[in-house]
């Protein structure tokens, strides 16, 4: 061919865009290029040296050369050479003192021009048109497109240079493609603005054989920029707030680059920005299916360690743990300084225990004392005195008991940059978290649910005694382990994380939108249900404080005892543990000084555990008996077995209820409580043997009906249809 390998792979990159699926667009193509692209080498070699110098130049610049003359096209890419070259080479090949890194810049601006001087002797062409051989060779070129390797292996033949280039500066020009990336530039801009290249393209795109990469490239910088995204992609991206237009931006930008042939020279980088685009939009397959596509076409390994760490971050979100590890463990071995969480060194990683708003939990091997540990790493950057940064190993150190894991140590992958932090614990064997236990062994029976709501409590008693609050108690951040049939050990974890409801500072989402997140995200804005109003932002309520624990504590409590979400509380759900609802009910109250402290909540689940062994159920709790209950309580048919006596003042009262409840049990022997009876009818009345007990959904009121089917609540008119049961299952505004 009469142009050089380097330079035909410029003009590749140049015109070949498109995917061609078959030979007559091949053919179809090769035949419009001869008709239009009629440029000689001599002038596709001018065109090269210019965009030489130029790139040459914006390098410079981008190192801080003054720019007191450059062109605006020069000044563009200049502005890139900071970001998206300087700094991510400087920490691949610890370049952190600023002085040896102003050293390294000098040098390389050094170099820079005297390479500058080396443009005729690399790009030399004649006056002949290329023929439709050399033009089908273009199209049809399927190699890697790395033009800065190239180049730089004509730099050693040149009598201007002496071949001389340095090793680190050698690399930096290689690093991303920065060279080849930076001439093929100015190359597209030097031959836009040729008259015969403009009709060609144009020819071309009317014929659906050509895309605009600067179109693509300008989208998908639009789209990063409006959403705050990155080409490594981020757990926080997963609550990224897209609207109609925005998604049929990312829509057709994504059709653009599903155009691009993987062998085109901003395939990889383009892709990988599109792969994290589409993971903003919850896209998870269609992004892990264009990053592997990358994976399998990239040879550089930069490339290949961020395509691997993506991967690991897309997986996680629908935890895929096992995939998710694979990936990640990629990443490490390529580049273990960028992409290790903690210390893999010492701590390995055997595989994943979850994730979280804030971090991720790995189990490991602690290398030196032979056992499993558990070691938190934390998505966002923590700097600072280690007391604040590590908070929760120090206040987990203070408070560690049979409640509260033992850590074990803390640190920084890049301790001197104090970057990414961690700490590990000890690893309890046979433990699961709340969450889960629910999905292997359902909710908990009564009796046991106490004992385990009893045992949190003393947790959190211990922790407020250190001065310690917990602020993120949830299913999730419990591990129980099975010692007996009855009996279940209880670990509190995560102390001292959740300072806001809202992870990263996102942005509030409808219910509509939530149902759109992975599990990832549903898990992470699940936690709002354990959360109090004081710490979604209801200043009336005040500071966050102990009441605030015993609000998640509530909260939890009801979660792991019916498997339901604590968002509102369902009597039904706890039938016949009236005592016990109405104490989760004064946990969640929205006002903190109306909720009981933590030592009143161990006090009454103390004498709930002794009136359930009492009667020898562990099922069964007796209603808690109060001054204003009405003439004909309902009572269930254990009652007689179950009733514990009272103290002596209410001797007379509780005989005189007891005559009523047994007379009422005659009649009616299948009910049982749910709520005082002053609560179960609208209007004090008395209820009828077809009642239904009804919670209506708007305004949580409680009220009876006498069948299924429609139902209108009494207090806010509000219409809705329930089951036998008195469950809502249509709720439809009021015509």
């Amino acid at each position: 061919m009469s142009l050089p390998t380097f330079m035909q792979k410029g003009l590749t990159a140049f015109l070949k865009v498109v995917k061609l699926a078959s030979q007559e667009g091949i053919l179809k193509l090769v035949n419009t290029l001869s008709e239009h692209f009629t440029l000689t080498t001599y002038e596709i070699a001018q065109a090269y040296q210019h965009s030489y110098v130029m790139a040459l130049e914006a390098i410079s610049i981008g190192l801080g050369k003054p720019a007191l003359l450059a062109s605006s096209v020069v000044k563009e890419f200049a502005q890139q050479i900071p970001t998206h070259y300087l700094s991510p080479f400087t920490l691949a090949y610890g370049l952190r003192n600023p002085i040896v890194l102003q050293q390294f810049c000098e040098q390389v601006r050094a170099q820079c021009q005297e390479l500058a001087q080396a443009k005729e002797e690399l790009f030399k062409g004649d006056f002949q048109l290329l023929t439709e051989a050399e033009l089908a060779t273009l199209i049809n070129d399927s190699g890697a497109l790395s033009i800065t390797q190239l180049l730089l292996e004509q730099l050693p033949k040149l009598t201007a240079t002496h071949g001389q280039l340095d090793d680190r500066v050698r690399s930096f020009f290689s690093f991303n493609d920065l060279l080849g990336q930076a001439i093929l530039f100015f190359l597209q801009e030097q031959l836009r603005q040729e008259p015969r290249v403009e009709r060609t393209l144009a020819v071309l795109q009317r014929q659906g054989l050509w895309q605009d990469v600067k179109e693509l490239k300008t989208s998908l910088d639009y789209l990063m920029t409006r959403f705050d995204l990155s080409a490594q992609i981020k757990p926080r991206d997963e609550f990224t707030v897209h609207n109609h237009d925005s998604l049929v931006r990312v829509r057709e930008t994504i059709s653009w680059l599903q155009r691009l042939p993987a062998n085109h020279p901003d395939y990889s980088q383009l892709s990988i920005l599109g792969s994290s685009v589409l993971s903003s939009t919850g896209a998870l397959t269609e992004a892990e299916t264009l990053l592997l596509e990358v994976n399998a076409t990239t040879h550089g390994q930069t490339e290949q360690a961020l395509v691997a760490f993506n991967l690991f971050q897309v997986r996680i979100r629908e935890r895929a743990f096992d995939s998710a590890l694979t990936a990640l463990q990629q990443a490490i071995a390529i580049d273990r300084s960028r992409y290790a969480l903690h210390d893999v060194e010492k701590y390995p990683l055997q595989r994943i225990l979850g994730i979280g708003g804030m971090g991720c939990v790995f189990l490991c091997r602690h290398q030196l004392r032979k056992q499993s540990v558990v070691v938190k790493c934390f998505w966002q950057p923590r700097q600072g005195l280690a007391e604040e940064v590590f908070k929760e190993a120090f206040t987990m150190s203070e408070i560690a008991s049979e409640y509260v894991p033992a850590p074990l140590d803390y640190g920084y992958v890049d301790p001197i940059n104090q970057q990414r932090a961690f700490f590990v614990t000890e690893y309890i064997d046979g433990a699961i978290d709340g969450e889960t236990w629910l999905e292997q062994q359902g909710k908990l029976e009564v009796a046991t649910g106490i004992d385990v709501g009893l045992h949190i409590a003393r947790g959190l008693q211990a922790a407020h005694a250190a001065g310690v609050l917990h602020l993120d108690l949830k299913p999730a951040n419990l591990l129980l382990k099975l010692l007996s049939p009855h009996q279940i050990a209880i670990k509190i974890i995560d102390f001292g994380l959740a300072q806001v409801s809202r992870p990263w500072s996102a942005p509030p989402l409808t219910q509509a939108s939530l149902t759109k997140l992975s599990r990832f995200g549903q898990a992470v804005f699940g936690t709002l249900d354990y959360a109090p109003p004081e710490q979604q932002g209801w200043e009336k309520y005040g500071k966050p404080s102990a009441k605030s624990d015993v609000f998640a504590l509530g909260a939890t409590l009801y979660r792991l005892l019916t498997n339901d979400s604590p968002r509102k509380l369902n009597p039904r759900r706890l039938a016949g543990a009236n005592e016990l609802f109405e104490l989760l009910c004064e946990c969640m109250e929205d006002h903190p000084q109306l909720r009981p402290t933590i030592d009143e909540i161990i006090t009454r689940l103390t004498q709930l555990i002794q009136l359930t062994q009492c009667h020898g159920s562990p099922l069964v709790l007796v209603p808690k008996l109060a001054t204003k209950l009405p003439l004909s309580p309902v009572m269930p048919p254990v009652v007689e077995k179950s009733v514990v006596a009272a103290p002596s003042e209410y001797d007379e009262e509780l005989q005189q209820l007891l005559e009523l409840a047994r007379q009422k049990y005659e009649n009616r022997p299948y009910l049982s409580i749910a709520l005082p009876f002053t609560e179960m009818t609208a209007g004090g009345g008395t209820e009828t043997e077809e009642d239904i007990y009804v919670v209506c959904p708007r305004c949580d009121k409680v009220f009876t009906v006498s069948t299924e089917g429609q139902a209108n609540c009494p207090h806010c008119c509000g219409e809705f249809e329930i089951d036998e049961d008195g469950d809502v299952i249509y709720e439809y505004e009021e015509e």
